[in-house]
């Protein structure tokens, strides 16, 4: 029987004010633990690649750690966690790249699209058509979008680290971008499967006409949690404060 994999990358670098492991060590909790009850397999990238500046480009190199090996792959950022009933998002695709459609900040979006445009000139990219790359699924036919940005970043390194700093990102315009020059098939999931800038959803709430239960929306209506887009400073404590809710339920 294949196996399908679930990897994430955590490495501490000098270029991030706090440290992966600090936040990550939650993620890697739930998705081990989630992974091993159904037989999949989890990888963590923790050494970076030299010739990257920044740690967000050493996820690209997946395929240098697995060949050929899994006929489906799933990608997930160090900062999110996974519900422990969540069920196999490897069941809701066959050849397509999924993941998760954001809206969650439009100026933002519009700034780095209009930033990476250079790169990819003959393309064009809409603010609504925009997708969040912290989880997404896809195959290893798929390998081929993972080498171009490679390539791209190899070729116009000094770029792309100093834009890295302009406030739009470092990669996931440029992964959007590069998915829609390969007129590649695309899967939109729910935001159950990528549940991020929670706050702005509200989801850290929880339904107070039901009495006692004070569980809180992300975790009852999501599969895949997202600690993103609020202050990073607050990532570790929020993810710490989960665990502690939660964790006994992956046992």
């Amino acid at each position: 029987m294949t196996k399908n994999l679930i990897y994430t990358v955590a490495v501490n670098h000098e270029t991030s004010q706090f440290k992966n492991t600090d936040y990550s060590q939650y993620c890697l909790l739930s998705w081990e633990k989630w992974c091993k009850k159904r037989n999949i397999d989890f990888l963590v990238i923790d050494t970076h690649e030299p010739n990257f500046k920044y740690p967000h480009w050493d996820k690209y190199t997946i395929f240098n750690h697995i060949d050929n090996e899994y006929e489906k792959i799933g990608l997930v950022d160090s900062d999110t966690m996974v519900h422990w009933d969540a069920p196999n998002p490897f069941d809701l695709y066959n050849d397509e790249w999924c993941w998760v459609k954001d809206l969650s900040n439009l100026r933002w979006t519009s700034k780095s699209i209009e930033n990476y445009n250079r790169f990819y000139s003959e393309e064009k990219l809409d603010i609504y058509d925009y997708y969040n790359s912290g989880v997404c699924f896809f195959t290893k036919e798929h390998k081929v979008i993972f080498d171009n940005l490679i390539k791209l970043y190899k070729i116009n390194k000094e770029s792309l680290d100093d834009m890295a700093t302009w406030g739009g990102g470092k990669d996931q315009t440029l992964l959007n971008y590069e998915l829609k020059k390969q007129k590649t098939k695309v899967k939109e999931l729910s935001s159950q499967w990528n549940m991020f800038a929670m706050h702005k959803k509200e989801m850290f709430n929880h339904n107070w006409q039901d009495g006692d239960d004070k569980m809180p929306f992300f975790i009852k209506y999501s599969w895949i949690w997202h600690f993103t887009g609020f202050p990073i400073e607050q990532r570790t404590d929020i993810m710490k404060q989960t665990w502690d809710l939660v964790g006994r339920n992956y046992e």
